[in-house]
């Protein structure tokens, strides 16, 4: 146990600091699978605490700039972002519990295909990082649509589709970057927390030792990748980012 432990806060900590990854760290699924030995779905059950508890951090860091958003902004993020992903997560829950492991085992593997090509091939540009006219219709629809899609596949499958839904938002939307990330952020949150709820209460043979087992390890993990990923950023330089999220993308 030891031994997978440190291999997985070491690899994705330096990995998702060269990507400037801090909580959808998704492929920490696939060091669960072939370093720990666990089920796809233990995989997935100990990575919705790691992914809950980096977008708590982030919010907890942001908690001023949360406090000082406009009322309609704060009804979007902590009124309809709450009952549109636990609704979603209920359903994407209910796909986990009722799917086999050969179809979810294809389902992580397309999801690392796609991500890979995006990190190969989107690269935002500065000005793309700073707009601040958003498309009204795509807005709309990434307001509704993107806090669903996101839950959906959190109950499923894990992972809040950031590398896909970010691009869209931003290079189609035109979508501001910062309240796009806040937006994923406080989705992601919201997502994971009640996923982790309906995967425990769907499951009648999910035992309370299992529930705390995957927390303390879920927890611990986070704790040794967020640490690995704030040393590595001391010395990971801008200039290198482009050609590392290149590497990892064809790796």
């Amino acid at each position: 146990m030891i031994t997978p432990f440190l291999l997985t806060i070491l690899i994705v900590g330096f990995v998702t600091a060269g990507l400037t990854i801090r909580f959808d760290r998704f492929f920490t699924i696939l060091l669960l699978l072939f370093l720990f030995k666990y089920s796809i779905f233990d995989s997935v059950n100990i990575f919705l605490w790691i992914i809950m508890l980096g977008a708590l951090m982030i919010l907890l860091e942001n908690k001023e700039k949360l406090a000082s958003l406009p009322k309609m902004m704060k009804i979007q993020l902590f009124v309809i972002i709450p009952i549109l992903t636990l609704g979603a997560s209920f359903a994407g829950s209910l796909l986990f519990r009722l799917n086999e492991k050969v179809a979810m085992l294809i389902t992580l593997g397309i999801i690392a295909i796609v991500y890979g090509l995006r990190l190969i091939f989107i690269h935002f540009k500065k000005h793309e990082l700073d707009y601040k006219e958003p498309k009204p219709a795509i807005a709309k629809f990434c307001a509704f649509f993107g806090p669903i899609l996101s839950g959906f596949a959190i109950g499923f499958i894990g992972t809040s589709l950031k590398p896909v839904k970010i691009p869209f938002a931003i290079r189609i939307g035109k979508m501001n970057a910062k309240q796009v990330y806040l937006g994923n952020t406080v989705t992601t949150f919201f997502a994971s927390s009640f996923a982790i709820m309906w995967h425990a209460a769907l499951n009648p043979s999910f035992s309370s030792e299992a529930f705390y087992s995957q927390l303390l390890l879920g927890a611990a993990l986070w704790t040794g990748i967020h640490y690995t990923y704030e040393l590595t950023n001391l010395v990971f330089r801008n200039n290198w980012r482009k050609v590392f999220q290149i590497v990892i993308g064809m790796g």
